[in-house]
């Protein structure tokens, strides 16, 4: 990349916005009135931050030239991010909801309720 300011500009702009995803997260999960709904909260911020920090980071490792390696790797977290923040967020939903914890009254729809 030959100028400095648009590199520093594609490098900062998505760490910021990720660093907003979780930030935002963090304030709303602490208003959120129940475990499912702060789950909820947090998938979306780990899966969008993570995704905009990735970014970030291969923009950085361009700075040096193109890589296949550094483009791999890069695909790879993201894929990666992309299966462990479902998986987690869904283990972590299913264990809060069998562990008979309250629900927030404005959760109104339970298909969990229906499997036994």
């Amino acid at each position: 990349m030959g100028h400095p300011v648009i590199s520093d500009l594609l490098i900062g702009v998505p760490a910021l916005l990720g660093s907003l995803c979780f930030l935002v997260a963090a304030v709303t999960m602490a208003r959120a009135g129940d475990a499912l709904t702060r789950i909820n909260i947090l998938s979306v911020a780990t899966g969008l931050g993570m995704m905009l920090f990735i970014a970030a980071a291969y923009v950085d490792d361009l700075t040096a030239g193109f890589r296949w390696m550094a483009l791999l790797t890069a695909l790879v977290a993201l894929g990666a991010t992309v299966v462990v923040t479902t998986v987690a967020s869904i283990t972590l939903a299913r264990a809060a909801y069998r562990s008979d914890g309250r629900l927030d009254p404005r959760t109104a729809y339970d298909d969990i309720a229906g499997e036994g």
